[in-house]
């Protein structure tokens, strides 16, 4: 009981969800890591201090806002936040946010589940189609069993990724000192200049993550909270982010192309055969699968939340669901057909120059001001 009231009404619980969207196959199998970080050196390796500082203002304000008027749906928030005709128009925007992030986070969850599986005879579509079959059948039949498991896979999956990290720097044949002394893949200079810019885009991109935390802001009871859980969900986060940045730096100089999505496109999955723990590479496949398919029911869930009242037509509240769910999730598959890199490359960045105007640029100035200094 005390473990539930932890994390399923408290600020923690709260930090949680955050955790819970932004780790995902793009972060656990490190192909963020080297995309947004790791290809500038060192450097880099500091870059999601600068990266959770933007999403986590985001967090804050929104959060706080959606807590203190009690708009935990995007709906009635902006409608409270922008007005009645502003309001309608920016839901429209955020309604498309919502399917592009469908698009490429889905995608990235196939594409990443389909590249991990590959290694073990699986054709693309092989991994990826029963992938897509199975998260439709956990949407629609096993919500209750989905919303225990995930409560307990993120953490999970966060204890072997942390896991695979230590091994690897214990038993793992790396360089540091090669990859210390060695220049920064990425030769765009100037190098700092680039690195800081990669990674506030790659904050403005998990900025979208905000509307999971803010269909949670009920449980906060005050400001403080609201703080309290935006600085854990920080603090938790750029760990191990910086702990999965760092491990993989130990072996850019070690292993091939590890910073080149279109070679290595599951970078963990690279370390792990250097180690050789075949128990640890079964645990990590099967920990990624069972993430995978709570990520994508969990995409398909909220888009059945939110497109409901689009599809009130279709009477049968299950087939209703269904149709949604095909829907949302065949978007996924249009965009894990474009592949991993060009959703790493391309995706994430448009998805990242979409949320500035819309989620960064107003959480710190509109919705700030209109939040005030008042504590309540």
């Amino acid at each position: 009981m005390k473990k539930q009231n932890i994390f399923a009404s408290s600020y923690l619980g709260v930090a949680a969800v955050w955790l819970g969207g932004h780790f995902g196959p793009g972060f656990a199998t490190g192909a963020f890591s080297v995309t947004y970080y790791v290809k500038y050196g060192w450097i880099g390796l500091v870059m999601p201090l600068l990266a959770m500082l933007v999403t986590g203002g985001v967090m804050f304000y929104m959060t706080e806002y959606a807590r203190s008027h009690n708009t935990t749906s995007y709906k009635p928030f902006v409608l409270s936040c922008y007005g009645e005709k502003a309001g309608k128009f920016i839901s429209i925007i955020y309604d498309l946010l919502f399917l592009a992030t469908v698009m490429c986070a889905g995608g990235l969850a196939f594409s990443g589940e389909a590249n991990v599986l590959m290694n073990f005879g699986f054709s693309y579509w092989g991994a990826a189609i029963p992938t897509i079959i199975i998260s439709a059948l956990l949407c629609l039949y096993g919500s209750k069993l989905l919303s225990l498991a995930s409560k307990y896979m993120m953490y999970a999956i966060v204890f072997v990724v942390i896991l695979i990290a230590v091994l690897s720097l214990i038993f793992g044949q790396y360089d540091l000192g090669a990859a210390l002394a060695s220049a920064p893949v990425s030769t765009k200079e100037p190098n700092l200049l680039h690195a800081i810019f990669s990674a506030v885009l790659y904050g403005c991109f998990q900025s979208t993550i905000c509307f999971n935390v803010m269909s949670v802001a009920d449980v906060l009871k005050s400001r403080e909270e609201t703080r309290k859980a935006i600085i854990a969900g920080y603090v938790i986060t750029v760990v191990l982010m910086i702990a999965i940045a760092f491990t993989l730096f130990c072996y850019v100089t070690v292993i091939p192309d590890l910073c080149n999505p279109g070679v290595v496109a599951v970078p963990i999955m690279a370390v792990l055969g250097r180690l050789g723990f075949s128990w640890l590479t079964i645990l990590f496949v099967i920990l990624m699968t069972l993430a995978v398919l709570t990520s994508a029911a969990g995409l398909a869930g909220a888009g059945c939340a939110r497109f409901n009242k689009l599809f009130s037509g279709i009477k049968n509240v299950q087939l209703r669901r269904a149709v949604i769910t095909v829907i949302l999730l065949g978007l996924a598959a249009l965009g894990a057909s474009f592949g991993m890199k060009a959703l790493l490359q391309k995706g994430t960045t448009i998805i990242g120059y979409i949320g500035i105007p819309s989620l960064v640029i107003p959480a710190f100035t509109i919705v700030r001001s209109r939040l005030g200094k008042k504590a309540d």
